[in-house]
């Protein structure tokens, strides 16, 4: 049986790779932080290209010159640099003298703004440490950074002398910065020693100054364990190992074998997917050759185990191994200097905080700590609390008996069943408390959905926003709490329909049902109340029957799971709307990846129920319909331990609402929605994937980044295979986002996986908008 479960798990979807998302500052479209007039560019921004470096510097001091009117302030000269005083502020303070940051003082410059360049190290310092004629990759060809500073070199030598003459007239201050902190109206660079530069804005462009990634093995702290090449050709005829599959990596270990280096590397994968192409082709091409001094061995699916004193311990897949070698070279990449945000209060994307290190990190941390523990539990608490009130209200409790004593409402609620007015039907309405929670549901949708439409201007975004707001307005709001009340009251509506589709009940607002019009949108099992009903209502049984099993399914063969969950479903509505900012804050890795079962879970309980609830129609009073209530009702230790309560209105209403702004929008819709769970299914027989173009991968992972289903977009993309993951709600954020235009909807053959047609985001746009 546990087999059995495995062998569906995977087939469903742990087949598929559970990337993980790094831990960057948190920036706007304007590379703007939490921390008012801090900005971070560059690598840090999330796209480790140099040109979009650049482009993001120079944006940068644009947007911070406009915001406080700096053009102008200051001639701009730099043969008299500021200090930055307390009581003489620089208008911007640049940290970092790489790309990024001197593209930005360079553009102040030009402005006519004083400003002031902070570098620990020395300028280009993270191009000047690149090995020896390393190749440039200035990707995309196309691309044009904003800004005077250009960069055409394809090799690190030239690319040096190209910056350093663009950038000679633009003087350095050797400064460590170690925090940054807000004083009244300015910003304060701190370093360790004490030392301070007063700005009205920070631009912090310091890369991923942080400290090298760690192997994690005994013996990687010895002296010829380096993370850094310099010199190739003094390893000529010497064993050297690399460590790593990146770019890096395989640079390193192509530039000692030409050389004359005797290489091994060492990549934990069966194969390459980070890296570019044409360092693949020449990684490979070097190890069949064996005509020239050098050499290369490739030992992939291998990790490392120990370093010895002259070994280093391989384990792969079937054993141990040993290697010997004078050096190694570790290119497994470098941390971001998360403590520095952290100190500075800047918030970083996938991150709960670590715990300090020292006192010092601990008292400077208070406020920060204070933060996160109102964002994350008193804000939870909170929304939780809130729920309770509203769910109080709907039983008559004790928030309903306080609106009433203190006349909460500016107008009169007539409260009347049998009201047939327009205004009283309304006012009706509002006695309850599903009109103003699927008023400000569809006001937040509204609204929200406007704002992104303005961020993301795609005629794919603009067609499917529209369509969210519009099926969420009429058919959710208007139609079960004005429209059909309306009609039915005043007799414009038949009888029958009527009876079989909005029975008459003494707890309806206006007499009948007409809440069960949420089904026309919210199918089975989303929302099963109309078909868990005591007697059969035979119409919804069998709107719910064609909506699950025929309409969805066909739509999800066509154009995937997001056919529904991204253009119908309300919860979809509010999580690409309200919740689009928040995508980057989905939790992703193979723990989280493994939760994306609990939905299947509650999938397989609400067909339990479903067979319950149909053996208690057949024999009424029975086993059946006594266990169906209670589990779908009843109390447990006088709790409300039962499928209404804890899924319906815990898991969907306060769990997967109250943690939009910590963990996405999308929390209810990956882990926990039985009917998304149902859709999964479908979609793996769909025709839908998202396609890659391997050659324009880059490896960036912002793909992976703005899922908000945590799917690791960018494994698919690295091998230009159709991204098949069922957790896809056809959002487009990967497509729209990808720098180098990577990504593309598309179709393939479900049978065989052979590809039959590719679509732009307009043309999905225009043929969902005709229906083809």
């Amino acid at each position: 049986m546990l087999h059995a479960l495995q062998r569906y798990a995977d087939w469903l979807h742990l087949q598929w790779p559970a990337g993980e998302v790094e831990k960057l500052p948190r920036v706007d479209d304007d590379y703007r932080t939490n921390v008012e007039g801090v900005y971070v560019v560059g690598d840090l921004a999330g796209i480790p290209l140099l040109k979009f470096s650049i482009d993001s510097g120079v944006k940068a001091v644009r947007h911070a010159a406009n915001d406080l009117n700096l053009a102008g302030r200051g001639d701009g000269a730099p043969s008299d640099p500021p200090e930055g005083t307390e009581d003489d502020p620089v208008p911007i303070a640049v940290l970092g003298a790489g790309a990024a940051g001197m593209a930005a003082a360079r553009e102040a410059q030009s402005l006519g703004i004083d400003t002031i360049v902070l570098e620990a190290n020395r300028r280009f310092a993270t191009i000047k440490d690149f090995q020896k004629g390393k190749p440039i990759y200035t990707y995309p060809q196309s691309m044009t950074p904003e800004g005077d500073l250009t960069v055409s070199a394809d090799v690190k030598e030239a690319l040096v002398e190209e910056l350093e003459a663009q950038t000679q007239d633009l003087p350095v201050r050797t400064f460590d910065a170690d925090r940054i902190a807000r004083r009244g109206e300015l910003l304060v660079v701190e370093s360790e020693s004490g030392e301070k530069v007063f700005a009205e804005r920070v631009i912090v462009a310091i890369g991923r100054s942080g400290n090298f990634r760690s192997l994690g093995v005994p013996g990687e702290d010895r002296d010829f364990v380096h993370h850094r090449l310099h010199d190739p050709t003094k390893w000529k005829g010497r064993n050297v190992l690399v460590i790593g599959g990146g770019d890096s990596a395989l640079e390193a270990a192509i530039a000692l074998t030409e050389a004359g280096a005797q290489v091994t590397l060492s990549y934990r994968r069966e194969e390459f997917v980070r890296p570019k192409p044409d360092n693949i082709d020449r990684a490979y091409a070097l190890a069949t050759y064996h005509g020239g001094e050098g050499s290369l061995r490739l030992k992939m699916a291998t990790d490392v185990e120990a370093i010895g004193d002259e070994q280093v311990v391989l384990s792969g897949t079937d054993e141990q191994e040993t290697i010997d070698t004078e050096a190694v070279y570790a290119m497994i990449g470098r941390e971001a200097p998360l403590d520095f945000f952290r100190r500075s209060g800047i918030r970083l994307r996938n991150d709960f905080g670590d715990l300090p290190n020292t006192l010092k990190d601990a008292v400077s941390s208070v406020d920060w700590l204070s933060n996160v523990l109102w964002r994350r539990v008193g804000a939870f608490a909170a929304f939780f609390l809130f729920m309770c009130a509203v769910y109080s209200w709907k039983d008559g409790g004790i928030v309903q008996e306080w609106a009433k004593s203190v006349n909460l409402f500016p107008f009169s609620l007539s409260g009347d069943p049998n009201a047939t007015g327009l205004w009283s039907i309304i006012t009706t309405s509002a006695t309850k408390p599903s009109f103003y929670y699927t008023l400000a549901y569809s006001a937040i949708v509204v609204i929200f959905g406007f704002r992104r439409i303005r961020r993301r201007q795609t005629p794919y975004i603009r067609v499917q926003t529209l369509t969210l707001m519009a099926v969420q307005v009429l058919p959710l709001f208007i139609l079960p709490e004005i429209v059909l009340p309306y009609f039915g009251a005043n007799g414009l509506l038949p009888a029958g329909f009527l009876d079989a589709l909005f029975p008459t009940s003494e707890w309806a607002v206006h007499g009948r049902e007409y809440w069960r019009a949420y089904g026309f949108i919210l199918a089975w099992p989303l929302l099963v109340y109309n078909v868990f009903t005591a007697e059969p209502l035979w119409w919804w049984i069998g709107i719910c029957f064609v909506q699950t099993f025929v309409l969805i399914p066909g739509m999800i063969y066509f154009w995937g799971k997001g056919a529904y969950c991204g253009w119908i479903c309300s919860c979809g509505a509010l999580a690409e709307t309200l919740g689009d900012q928040h995508r980057d804050k989905m939790p992703h890795g193979e723990g989280w990846n493994k939760f994306n079962l609990a939905g299947q879970v509650i999938m397989v309980l609400a067909f339990v129920l479903l067979f319950l609830r149909i053996g208690g129609w057949v024999f009424p009073g029975g086993w059946m319909e006594q266990a169906f209530n209670q589990v779908m009702f009843g109390s447990l230790f006088g709790l409300q331990l039962n499928y209404a309560w804890v899924v319906d209105v815990v898991l969907a209403g306060m769990i997967g609402y109250g943690v939009y702004f910590w963990l996405s929008g999308r929390f209810w819709c990956r882990f926990l929605c039985p009917l998304a769970a149902l859709m999964h299914i479908y979609a793996r027989f769909s025709r839908f994937r998202i396609l890659a173009d391997k050659e324009k991968c880059i490896s960036c992972n912002v793909c992976t980044s703005v899922c908000h289903q945590g799917i690791d977009v960018m494994a698919f993309a690295q091998k230009g295979e159709p991204m098949d993951d069922p957790e896809c709600v056809r959002c487009s954020a990967c497509v729209q986002s990808c720098p180098t235009g990577v990504l593309s909807f598309g179709q393939v053959d479900p049978s065989t996986g052979a590809f039959i047609s590719r679509d732009s985001l307009e043309a999905s746009a225009a043929r969902i908008r005709e229906g083809a």
